[in-house]
């Protein structure tokens, strides 16, 4: 008989409807298949519903710290793909139907997040469509898998609603927001994590939705996480073993920070593709957080809510403005010092200042770290990040020179392979 469809506003089973799951129905018999020969262009190819991450009938991943943004980004990315819009720079092939469940947060918590993202991105109920299906945990319990006297059990029953739930709204892809709430099983249990890993693949195959499952890090993996690459994630390796493409949330790092000219590094994060079995590996892709008020103050309220909202962020690019013209002038700026600057951005006659003299920026030379601006933050790691380039190619050159004030060495700019006329037009 058919699965009876899901009530949504009907809590799922109780713990005690846990049943062992089977590999298959009763007096199956295994045996081997044939290969039926197929050409290659016959053969159906891969349905990507967004970017190279989500793909129908597949399970997928995103793994992150805690408070890094990624509920904001998975809500983003859930309105692009119901409107088709390329929010964060990636839409679907065409509009999608989107069921968001999040297992920690009230409904309500939901909403704001998704009100904040549709008034920065000026969404509304039309574009939406209907296509976005949001439920909290709280209001709809899933618990997949579960540790009851020393065995796993699988709620077989659970299962199946779910996957008669999917097939009733026509959901294309299911986000499961954290992982760990559709499970009762140590995260550290390779056998019991495989169990749950492989039950929600097993719903993405039947129903041929692509599911997202967003899942934490270690403790070990918040401190370390790009050294650790995917395997950061929380818990046994069956979890990132068993999903098809697994991608990683790290926060920008002071150094990076500074290189852009960044005062807060909080805010920002990139995104990077730690396993993709089916798709090339993709560059990483920054995302900023912002703040959006909902103007819903009221009574002692008066403020009202301000709601994180993820955004694409470009790096900015150190070499926009700059022609093969600005680097022959700081070349001849830097030969006409009566002293040669100074490699060190400490002292006070360090080369950046030339640079900044001479391109019209702002290194704020007569103020300390604290006293500077964002803007003036920005100039000064553009032109440290020219200043390295133009070593590296040889453009300018580090020497050392005997200082007099102390008997030592210290390090000083020169002028390295001229750039000429002939360089500036091309030839």
């Amino acid at each position: 008989m058919p699965s009876e469809p899901l009530d949504p506003l009907r809590p799922f089973p109780p713990v005690e409807a846990y049943e062992n799951e089977v590999s298959g129905p009763a007096g199956t018999t295994i045996r081997a298949s044939e290969l039926v020969w197929r050409r290659p262009e016959d053969i159906p190819p891969r349905e990507w519903l967004f970017g190279r991450h989500l793909i129908r009938g597949f399970l997928s991943m995103t793994v992150a710290p805690g408070g890094v943004g990624k509920s904001s980004m998975v809500l983003v990315e859930a309105l692009a793909m119901v409107t088709g819009l390329p929010l964060l720079g990636c839409a679907p092939p065409s509009p999608l139907r989107v069921w968001v469940w999040n297992g920690e947060d009230p409904k309500e918590e939901l909403e704001r997040r998704i009100a904040a993202a549709c008034i920065h991105y000026r969404i509304g109920p039309g574009e939406i469509g209907g296509r976005l299906l949001v439920d909290s945990g709280r209001d709809v319990p899933i618990t997949l898998v579960k540790q009851s006297g020393g065995s796993i059990r699988i709620a077989a029953p659970v299962a199946k609603q779910l996957e008669a739930a999917i097939r009733q709204a026509n959901v294309d892809v299911l986000i499961v927001d954290p992982f760990v709430t559709s499970h009762q099983v140590p995260e550290n249990d390779t056998t019991a994590m495989n169990a749950v890993v492989a039950t929600w693949r097993k719903i993405a195959d039947a129903t041929g939705c692509a599911v997202e499952l967003v899942h934490h890090v270690s403790k070990a993996g918040a401190i370390h996480g790009e050294d650790m690459g995917i395997l950061a994630a929380r818990g046994a390796g069956a979890v990132i073993d068993g999903v098809r493409s697994a991608r990683q949330l790290i926060r920008m790092k002071p150094d990076e920070a500074a290189r852009f000219g960044i005062e807060e590094a909080s805010a920002y994060f990139r995104v990077v593709m730690g396993k993709a079995k089916l798709a090339p590996p993709e560059r990483a892709e920054w995302r900023r957080m912002i703040g959006i008020p909902l103007n819903n103050g009221r009574d002692v309220w008066e403020q009202g809510d301000v709601v994180g909202v993820c955004t694409a962020w470009q790096p900015p690019d150190v070499w926009d403005g700059i022609t093969p013209g600005d680097l022959q002038r700081v070349q001849r700026a830097i030969a006409a010092c009566d002293t040669p600057p100074s490699e060190s951005e400490h002292a006070s006659g360090w080369v950046g200042f030339v640079v900044a003299d001479t391109l019209g920026l702002d290194a704020a030379r007569t103020k300390t770290k604290p006293e500077r601006t964002p803007a003036q933050n920005h100039d000064r790691a553009k032109i440290r990040r020219m200043l390295t380039a133009w070593i590296q190619a040889g453009a300018l050159i580090v020497k050392e020179v005997p200082d007099t004030r102390n008997g030592r060495t210290r390090k000083i700019i020169c002028v390295g392979e001229p750039v000429t006329d002939a360089d500036i037009r091309g030839h």
